[in-house]
C-alpha cells in the first residue's frame, strides 16, 4: 500500500491578516493550499493521514478549527476525523472539533492522534473525495487571515506506478545565496513563506541549476517544484 502526495494547485491570495499556521504529515511534508493526499488502502495503518497544525507565531497562541467543505461518492459517514476530538461519520458543512477550538501556543503544535481516515469502500472503482479546510479564528471566533484547502482522496485503483515523482533533489535545503537544485526535467519553481505568500518564481532547464535567494530574509521557506503533466513536490529550506 502507499501514498501520494499529488498537488493539483497551489493558490495564494491577498488577505488582512497573515494566517499562523502551517501543516503537516507525519513525515514532516507540508500539506499546503490545493493539494491532494490519495490513499489506496482501508486499512487504518496504511490509509490514515496523520496531520500537525504549527503555531507560526512566536508570540500568540492562535484558535484552529477545521470545516469538512465537501464530497464527491461519499457522504461523510464513514470518514473519521481527529483534531482534539474524534468523530467517526463527519456532515458536510460542520466544522470540528464541534463547539471548540483547538489551541495552540506560540511556536507550539498539535499533538500526535489527529488524523483523516476513509473507511468507505465506495463502488469499488470510483474516487472518493473528502475536501477540508483549515482555517483560523480569532477570541470572539471570527474567521481571520487566510485558510489552507487540502482534499483527501480515496482511490481504489491507485496503482505504485500511477504517478511518477518529479525527477528533482535539492543539493542542501539551508542555503545563504543560492538555492542549487539537480534537475532531470524542465520544471517550475515557486517559493513561499510560511505566510502562503509568493516571494519568488521562475523556471529551471534540466541539469544542476542555481536560484537566486540572496533576496529573501532568513527564514524558512516552502518551494514547489512542478511539471508541464502537473505533478508537483513540495520542500521546506531554510534561508540564512
Amino acid at each position: 500500500m502507499k501514498k501520494n502526495l499529488l498537488v493539483l494547485s497551489l493558490l495564494c491570495s491577498v488577505f488582512v491578516m497573515n494566517a499562523q499556521f502551517t501543516v503537516e504529515d507525519l513525515a514532516g511534508n507540508p500539506i499546503v493550499e490545493g493539494d491532494i493526499v490519495a490513499y489506496n488502502s482501508l486499512d487504518f495503518e496504511h490509509a490514515a493521514l496523520e496531520f500537525f497544525v504549527n503555531n507560526t507565531s512566536a508570540t500568540e497562541e492562535i484558535n484552529m478549527r477545521i470545516e469538512f467543505v465537501s464530497a464527491t461518492n461519499a457522504d461523510g459517514s464513514q470518514m473519521e476525523l481527529c483534531f482534539g476530538e474524534c468523530y467517526t461519520g463527519i456532515a458536510i458543512g460542520t466544522v470540528y472539533p464541534i463547539g471548540l477550538d483547538m489551541i495552540i501556543a506560540p511556536g507550539g503544535q498539535t499533538g500526535p492522534g489527529n488524523h483523516m481516515y476513509n473507511a468507505d469502500p465506495g463502488d469499488g472503482s470510483s474516487q472518493l473525495d473528502y475536501v477540508f479546510r483549515f482555517f483560523q479564528v480569532d477570541a470572539g471566533g471570527n474567521e481571520i487571515g487566510t485558510p489552507m484547502s487540502m482534499t483527501y482522496r480515496y482511490d481504489p485503483l491507485l496503482g505504485v506506478n500511477d504517478v511518477e515523482p518529479l525527477q528533482v533533489a535539492i543539493v542542501s535545503t539551508i542555503v545563504a545565496n543560492e538555492l542549487v537544485v539537480n534537475a532531470q526535467e524542465d520544471l517550475d519553481v515557486v517559493i513561499y513563506d510560511l505566510q502562503g505568500r509568493k516571494v519568488l518564481a521562475q523556471s529551471i532547464s534540466v541539469g544542476q541549476q542555481a536560484i537566486n535567494v540572496s533576496g529573501l530574509r532568513s527564514q524558512l521557506y516552502l518551494v514547489q517544484f512542478s511539471n508541464n503533466k502537473g505533478v508537483s513536490q513540495t520542500s521546506k529550506i531554510v534561508v540564512r
